[in-house]
């Protein structure tokens, strides 16, 4: 296995949530997107008829469903969910991210109705669009140790990971972007990496949530410590299909499984 634009989810492009509103979650993405699209919409959607996206509903303790972009239909676009629904109440009003060939579409669309279990949507006013990430991110469970400035040390939980960067989950609230640590990270079963790391974004959520901080880093790495970098993902991303080929394989067809 090589490092390369892979078949991995559009959900591993995405940062959690982290009990956000719809509203607040879109706003924190909006940052990695280019500027608004208003016009032609249906030129940028309306190309494809299978295509994967991630819907967020007006539940903040929800992280995102998977579905299967459908197309477009009487002026609506179409959507398959892989996963058991919500009540049809939580989607309203739906945040989505869709990722057609090299892009990523964000926007926020109300529901029109569902019908065969399909979602339909009306055609949303405003697009938001980025290019797809190279290395997509691997949702792990370990553990950080951060080295600061002023001396400090803090440990923290991993959210996600990539060969370049990762986010983590931390209690302390003062981090700041910009600011430089010394990242040393385990990753469960597959090693562990020492690097500098520059913080390009922090989440704050309100206290009474598990934690109170979303940080994502962007790593500075020697050629060596890439090299480790890298085996550390394709070991996680190998676990991740992996995971996933076997849950395919135990459903019958038509039958949906839950996260």
């Amino acid at each position: 296995m090589s490092l390369s634009v892979d078949d991995t989810n559009l959900g591993m492009l995405l940062p959690m949530r982290a009990g956000h509103s719809m509203v607040e979650y879109q706003q924190a993405v909006l940052t990695e997107f280019a500027e608004p699209i208003q016009d032609h919409i249906p030129e940028h959607l309306c190309t494809t008829t299978a295509a994967d996206a991630m819907l967020f509903s007006d539940e903040a303790s929800e992280d995102g469903q998977h579905f299967v972009f459908r197309g477009c239909d009487q002026g609506g676009l179409v959507f398959s969910p892989k996963n058991p629904l919500l009540p049809a109440e939580h989607y309203q009003n739906t945040l989505i991210f869709l990722e057609i060939d090299s892009r990523i579409y964000t926007f926020i669309a109300p529901l029109k109705y569902i019908f065969q279990g399909d979602l339909h949507f009306d055609m949303p006013q405003i697009l938001h669009k980025r290019q797809t990430r190279h290395n997509k991110r691997v949702r792990i469970e370990g553990s950080v140790v951060l080295g600061r400035k002023n001396g400090r040390t803090a440990i923290a939980r991993i959210y996600d990971f990539s060969p370049t960067g990762l986010s983590f989950l931390s209690e302390e609230t003062d981090f700041l972007p910009g600011e430089s640590l010394l990242a040393s990270f385990d990753v469960p079963e597959c090693g562990t990496c020492e690097t500098i790391a520059t913080i390009v974004r922090v989440d704050n959520r309100p206290a009474g949530r598990g934690f109170r901080a979303l940080v994502a880093v962007k790593m500075t790495l020697t050629q060596p410590q890439r090299a480790k970098a890298e085996q550390l993902y394709l070991c996680k991303k190998a676990e991740e299909l992996k995971k996933r080929s076997e849950s395919s394989r135990t459903l019958r067809p038509g039958e949906f499984y839950l996260k």
